[in-house]
């Protein structure tokens, strides 16, 4: 994966840095709010991690639980992985993001992706690392309208987990 690909990389070009506010967190599931210098969220991160495989992935998953931003801290570790982009949703945003992402807009924009990480030394040398949505703030629709698309064959674990922030898909 090209660090330049990286939705950190992006929210950095257009914000400058990027730290990470987690507001839950287990084993499996990771939802953070990704943030710039200002403290305004850039995108709110639902994550479903699936596969933990190998030393240097799980070394990269500690770092990550720990507080790393995913994409980077998988680069800093020179895990080579894929980020599959699934598709788009029209989300309705809840009082407690629209404030933090300082909108009076009703509704955004939530992007699917897996996150699948190459190893040949596994029988299986491509495997499913994570589900990742990252719900964006309304101003950065037009720079994400590239991407949207319909979500089809979807595992519905993740979309679940829209619950646990208060979010509906329209």
């Amino acid at each position: 994966m090209n660090y330049k690909n990286l939705h950190t990389h992006t929210l950095e070009q257009l914000f400058g840095p990027i730290s990470l506010h987690i507001l839950k967190q287990n084993e499996t599931i990771r939802i953070v709010e990704l943030k710039d210098e200002d403290n305004l969220c850039r995108t709110l991160a639902i994550v479903r991690f699936l596969n933990i495989k190998g030393e240097i992935l799980k070394e990269a998953y500690d770092k990550i639980i720990n507080g790393g931003l995913l994409g980077k801290t998988l680069c800093d570790f020179n895990i080579d992985f894929d980020k599959e982009y699934m598709g788009s949703v029209k989300v309705k945003l809840p009082d407690w993001l629209k404030n933090d992402f300082n909108t009076t807009e009703e509704f955004s924009l939530g992007f699917l992706s897996y996150i699948w990480v190459n190893d040949a030394s596994f029988e299986t040398p491509k495997f499913l690392f994570c589900e990742i949505i990252e719900i964006i703030p309304p101003e950065l629709k037009n720079e994400f309208m590239q991407n949207v698309k319909p979500l089809q064959n979807t595992d519905l674990k993740i979309l679940s987990l829209f619950n646990d922030v208060n979010i509906n898909m329209i």
